[in-house]
């Protein structure tokens, strides 16, 4: 239990400041899930609660990232527990998300699917590089953050290396080295030598080497390490001190001589060393000794708050309307010089079209809206590359660009949506969806297609005159748009294309019929 008051959230004209709101998170890392709940009042935000549970996700993780059925039990178990603190959330104010287990293995959805049977919330899987945005934005709002950061934080399967200055990140990187993954390759067997050492500290310094030249140009003032290897460690350097002071190589090395002449990680017994981290603790001894090396490090200080935080302080940012997602798009759109006014036209007819069908199918969640109007947004992202064939290069930049705020889901999601625009159609069904469902991501997908199908002359200054109905039951799946006779008249090429989209969604089963009549 915390009752840690963390610092002023900055003011907002959507918070009245006697507004009380509860948040809450969870964590689902290599090496522990955390859970954290958190209350914001009189704009302050206030840590009520924490949980931890080491369960060792990446222990179950092999050399063909296949995760075992044993580690998924754990999983499951740890989930189990965490009903009774979750009973009165919802959707709104929890979020969930998994890094560098799940991000590798195979078979993550197994794990996923199996955790919807215990627990009643989406988990989101999150790029490495989204994590460590979060990380940043969790130690920023509890830091001096008019200082350039560096924040370092080592999981059980990856470190994330960030730099930050005020609340924009500067530089970012996802390094598949973390204490977990590393204990098992160079301190599988409990035994500890110098040689084992050297060669875990080197493979490090061997994945940190790419990122030095890009983090050293952009340079940092401070320095701050996070989450709990960096936390064990920090212990133990301090445990003998009555003010704490931050991480220096020399005691990096002083502690990694220690260790080896102990021989056995069963062994080891430190002041201010857990039961839970001793097994590990070799391992993040190496990884932080070929940061400081690489990077020419010189005082680490440790910083508490970390991703569970940051992702708390995210919900704060959607409850303000000020959405990650929404700036990811805006920041593609002018990267790419997207024809913004007409993609608003596109947008807009969407959105319209969306409301019109929204009374035949019911979406169960905003993300879906939400997808339809970032798609048609950048919809002609690759455009610049090739007219022809713009929706595949769109598709393939979505596929592979890091995007602030997206889930791996959402956008993949949306590079879907871009490279299904228009022409052949690449199934939903075909991809492995969790938590989206691939019958309405097709649903949104159609709205798209007319939407960019009906705006294709530019020159039109009126949005065309169209509605649109769905009636998808067990014998029919039908499409009926509705256009004016007299606007499609003047538009033979329209006419012409929506007779090829006829045939497009004929092959995936659907039925568009074009219905001539008098609009309202």
């Amino acid at each position: 239990m915390s009752n840690e008051a963390l610092p002023t959230v900055h003011s907002n004209d959507t918070l009245a400041k006697n507004d009380e709101r509860f948040f809450a998170a969870l964590d689902i890392g290599s090496n522990s899930f955390h859970y954290v709940y958190a209350r914001l009042s009189n704009n302050n935000l206030q840590i009520l609660h924490t949980e931890k549970y080491q369960v060792k996700l990446a222990d179950g993780l092999n050399d063909d990232n296949v995760l075992s059925n044993e580690a998924i039990q754990r999983g499951l178990a740890t989930l189990s527990n965490l009903l009774s603190s979750t009973v009165n959330l919802s959707e709104d104010n929890f979020r969930v998300v998994a890094t560098y287990t799940l991000r590798q293995a195979s078979n993550a959805k197994t794990f996923l699917k199996a955790a919807k049977a215990v627990f009643p919330f989406d988990i989101e899987i999150i790029s490495g590089h989204e994590e460590a945005r979060l990380i940043y934005q969790g130690v920023a709002h509890n830091s001096d953050a008019s200082l350039r950061q560096l924040i370092i934080d080592i999981g059980g399967g990856s470190t994330e290396c960030v730099i930050g200055e005020q609340f924009n990140i500067k530089a970012v990187a996802s390094l598949n080295i973390g204490c977990v993954s590393f204990q098992q390759r160079f301190f599988p067997d409990e035994k500890i030598s110098s040689k084992r050492f050297k060669q875990a500290i080197n493979e490090a310094k061997y994945e940190i080497e790419p990122i030095i030249k890009r983090f050293n140009k952009k340079g940092w003032q401070h320095l701050v390490g996070t989450s709990g290897t960096i936390k064990t460690v920090y212990n133990i350097i301090n445990a003998a001190q009555a003010i704490t002071k931050p991480i220096e190589l020399a005691q990096l090395h002083k502690l990694k001589n220690k260790l080896i002449k102990i021989q056995s990680t069963q062994n080891i017994q430190l002041d201010g060393l857990k039961e839970n981290r001793r097994d590990i603790l070799c391992s993040g001894v190496a990884i932080l000794i070929a940061l400081f090396e690489m990077l020419g490090l010189d005082k680490l200080h440790y910083c508490p708050q970390a991703l569970r935080e940051g992702v708390i302080y995210q919900q704060l940012d959607l409850m303000r309307c000020n959405d990650i997602r929404q700036r990811s798009i805006d920041s593609l759109a002018i990267r790419f010089s997207i024809d913004q006014n007409h993609a608003s036209k596109v947008s807009e007819l969407a959105l319209s079209f969306y409301q019109n069908v929204s009374k035949q199918i019911k979406f169960p969640s905003s993300i879906y809206q939400n997808l339809l109007i970032w798609a048609a947004q950048i919809h002609e992202l690759g455009i610049d590359i090739n007219p022809a064939g713009y929706q595949k290069h769109g598709e393939y930049i979505l596929k592979h660009a890091d995007i602030p705020g997206f889930n791996e889901e959402q956008q993949q999601a949306l590079a879907w949506l871009v490279g299904n625009q228009r022409k052949k159609i690449t199934a939903a069904e075909k991809f492995d969806w969790y938590s989206l469902d691939p019958q309405l991501l097709m649903s949104i997908c159609i709205l798209l297609r007319l939407s960019v199908l009906l705006n294709q002359q530019r020159q039109l200054t009126k949005q065309p005159p169209a509605t649109l109905s769905f009636n998808f039951n067990n014998t029919s799946n039908d499409i009926n748009l509705n256009c004016e006779p007299s606007w499609l008249l003047e538009r033979p090429l329209v006419d012409t294309e929506l007779f090829h989209e006829q045939q497009y969604l004929a092959k995936v089963d659907l039925n568009l019929n074009i219905v001539i009549n008098e609009l309202p």
